[in-house]
């Protein structure tokens, strides 16, 4: 048995590839299981201006971020 994740990247399309999917789960040949999808907490989110100047003007204030945490801190 194979799991195959479906991406459909059109939005006109979406309801043919899921009717194609319902018959062929109604004559037995697959079983359909939706994910849910769930945003990561805390990624993706963009960072302010305000939000930036306050990063940087604490780094001048203490200890440099490395790399990482810089990175981890803008979410790149």
């Amino acid at each position: 048995m194979k799991t195959f994740r479906i991406k459909i990247l059109n939005d006109e399309t979406e309801g043919h590839v899921r009717q194609l999917l319902a018959e062929l789960e109604a004559n037995g040949s697959i079983q359909l299981t939706e994910d849910q999808w769930e945003p990561t907490p805390d990624r993706g989110k963009d960072v302010t201006e305000n939000q930036a100047q306050e990063m940087i003007e604490e780094a001048e204030l203490g200890p440099y971020y490395s790399e990482k945490e810089a990175k981890d801190i803008l979410k790149i």
